[in-house]
């Protein structure tokens, strides 16, 4: 994770001592598993809420994708996540939500819309987490 340690490091993302969470929680809600990259990322970087190049990118911390990933108390809003194979990770500061959305060949994208549980409205931003740090990176513009 090399790789994504100097990305990170670039873009002012802040090291936390190895967190070590329990994802089998929120895996188990959102009906697959986290990509490695963004586990990664939550086990070892604070959570982020800053510029990256021309984008505002807020990623939440593990107890907030918990609390946006469980809609216990809406079926419905639960059967729309499950079936969009997508899972809320941050917002970028205004009305969009962005998502990791899991792929029939266990391949993710990284995508952004605002209502991230519906397909018809994801606009893909990346093919994982570490890419979709390093086209932001490199000045992506989401909404071109």
């Amino acid at each position: 994770m090399q790789e994504l340690d100097d990305l990170l490091e670039k873009c002012g993302f802040v090291k936390q001592n190895n967190a070590n969470y329990d994802f089998l929680t929120i895996e188990q809600n959102i009906g697959f598993s986290l990509p490695a990259d963004y586990k990664y990322y939550l086990n070892n970087y604070e959570p982020f809420d800053d510029w990256i190049g021309e984008q505002y990118v807020s990623l939440y911390n593990f107890d907030t994708v918990i609390q946006m990933n469980s809609f216990v108390t809406d079926e419905s809003m639960n059967n729309q996540m499950r079936l969009s194979k997508t899972v809320a990770i941050g917002s970028n500061g205004a009305s969009e939500i962005i998502g990791l959305r899991s792929m029939s060949d266990l391949s993710f994208l990284a995508v952004i819309g605002q209502y991230i549980y519906d397909l018809d409205d994801h606009i893909k931003i990346g093919i994982s987490f570490t890419d979709m740090v390093q086209r932001l990176y490199n000045g992506a513009d989401w909404f071109k």
